[in-house]
């Protein structure tokens, strides 16, 4: 049974019927399961029809109470003759009089409620052809409604015409005037809206909202997103140049999206206007091709190290080597080229990228997306840097190797700066009252870079076993600002005495 399927009782009304349509739609969607999806749109036609039927019959048996036999009744209104030929015809035929010729003949069907109407004596004429066709069900030889062709001219005025021009041509359809024709048309197109992948203007939706009574945020959000990528106009999702919604309609080839890739921040932009088009859409826009959306949101992931990760890099790297090699015969006007400059720039280059590169692999890492052990493990990474950075220190006559890691352990706390900040300057402190043989082995600068991560893990830790919570929660808590502050003063204290 349709009514079963719409989760309706049998004798529901119209209105019910629909809503409990628009409530399935949600679920069903005919791309993601088209054949249920034909047996929900299938079920809610039945069940329409069915009502209407019903709603039929029961006006025919109001009127069937008031008529002499309850096979035919005859009247003579306005000088036209109406026929009821039986209960199972749908149109009542009004036929001109004295119009033998059945060219001359008109015939006007009417509604359930016109019938009633008549039959009660409450209709004092019948109406006549003009506003029998535009209030009632068109004449017989017009009764199909041409659906396809306005549609293509509703769209083809919805993109080429303002809204108020398009406003007006839709309230000068004739043809909808019909109530139940109009509510049928509205639904069908606003269907077809939702799935087709047909683009317009936001203003033009809005418009055909009003006209039919409609109102779709899911809707409007996925055509603003068609109408942003057809037109490329990306303001509203916080991207105004073109070129990454152009890029992202590109069909996906290495070679440019490498090119694209290597301009720094624009991969970044691309993949963050992917996933804002993606979430108001509800699934990868149309327009936008898979390939280029999974290459950019690839690379704004700050935890991948995959080789497209490292191929930018190199091709800045060898960007900037070819820049040195050829400055000094721009510049200076040498006239040869110096090797030199270009080890220095490319290598310089390198080395900024690699570094800055693994410091935001640090701290993804730290910060990961799981739970539990995992998660505090994570977190504790710049502390097995910084303890590593001590231990080389402490062994190798040289400091900078130590800097290498100590520095990065420090950097990865860079939105608790003031805290850090507290925590860096009591380690280097610290100095001052270690065993002369540890003082003596271990660089101040290295200790201080140092005492940040472990500082900050080392209270953070005290407070999240105290207010049994996990140690990433603790992030930011008074016990450990409090701590700071107690290291900064012991950094004062050195210093003035």
């Amino acid at each position: 049974m349709p009514f079963d399927l719409l989760g309706v009782p049998g004798d529901a009304d119209e209105p019910t019927i629909k809503r409990a349509y628009a409530r399935r739609l949600k679920l069903t969607r005919p791309d993601d399961d088209p054949e249920g999806f034909q047996r929900l749109h299938e079920a809610y036609r039945q069940a329409l029809q069915h009502c209407r039927q019903r709603a039929m019959a029961a006006a025919w048996d109001d009127g069937e109470d008031d008529a002499d036999d309850g096979e035919s009744v005859a009247a003579d209104v306005g000088g036209a003759h109406i026929h009821q030929a039986g209960h199972g015809t749908d149109p009542v035929e009004t036929g001109v009089p004295g119009a033998a010729d059945a060219d001359t003949a008109h015939t006007v069907l009417l509604d359930a409620g016109q019938l009633e109407a008549l039959i009660a004596g409450r209709m004092p004429h019948l109406p006549s052809a003009a506003v029998a066709a535009a209030s009632a069900v068109p004449d017989a030889e017009n009764r199909r409604f041409d659906f396809d062709g306005f549609f293509v001219e509703t769209m083809e005025r919805a993109r080429d015409t303002p809204p108020a021009a398009f406003s007006t041509w839709l309230a000068a359809r004739d043809d909808l005037y019909h109530l139940e024709l109009k509510q049928s048309v509205g639904e069908a197109l606003f269907q077809r809206l939702g799935y087709d992948g047909i683009a317009m203007p936001p203003a033009s939706l809005s418009v055909l909202e009003t006209f039919f009574g409609q109102q779709d945020y899911w809707l409007a959000q996925r055509m603003a997103v068609r109408w942003a990528i057809e037109q490329e106009q990306t303001s509203r999702y916080d991207e105004p140049r073109p070129l990454a919604v152009r890029q992202l309609k590109r069909p996906f080839r290495w070679p440019q999206a490498l090119a694209i890739a290597c301009v720094p921040g624009l991969s970044t932009r691309i993949a963050r206007l992917s996933q804002r088009l993606g979430d108001d859409y509800g699934d990868l826009p149309d327009g936008i091709d898979p390939g280029q959306d999974r290459f950019f949101r690839q690379l704004a992931r700050k935890d991948y190290l995959g080789v497209w990760r490292w191929l930018p890099i190199l091709a800045r790297s060898l960007a900037a080597g070819l820049l040195g090699y050829l400055l000094p015969v721009v510049v200076s006007a040498q006239p040869q080229a110096n090797p030199s400059w270009a080890l220095i720039l490319g290598g310089a280059t390198l080395a900024l990228q690699i570094g800055w590169q693994l410091m935001l692999w640090l701290h993804a890492m730290t910060l990961g997306d799981t739970h539990g052990d995992r998660q505090t493990l994570r977190s504790l990474i710049p502390v097995g840097l910084a303890l590593a950075g001590l231990l080389l220190a402490a062994v190798l006559p040289q400091a900078w190797p130590a800097y290498l890691l100590a520095v990065p352990a420090a950097l990865l706390h860079w939105r608790r700066t003031f805290d850090a900040l507290r925590f860096l300057l009591g380690g280097i402190a610290m100095q001052g009252v270690l065993p002369a043989g540890l003082s003596s082995a271990l660089d101040p600068g290295v200790l201080g870079f140092a005492m940040v991560p472990i500082g900050l893990a080392l209270f953070d830790g005290l407070y999240a076993r105290r207010h049994a919570i996990p140690l990433p929660a603790a992030a930011g808590n008074r016990w450990t600002t409090v701590a700071s502050y107690a290291f900064f003063l012991g950094w004062i204290v050195m210093r003035v005495f």
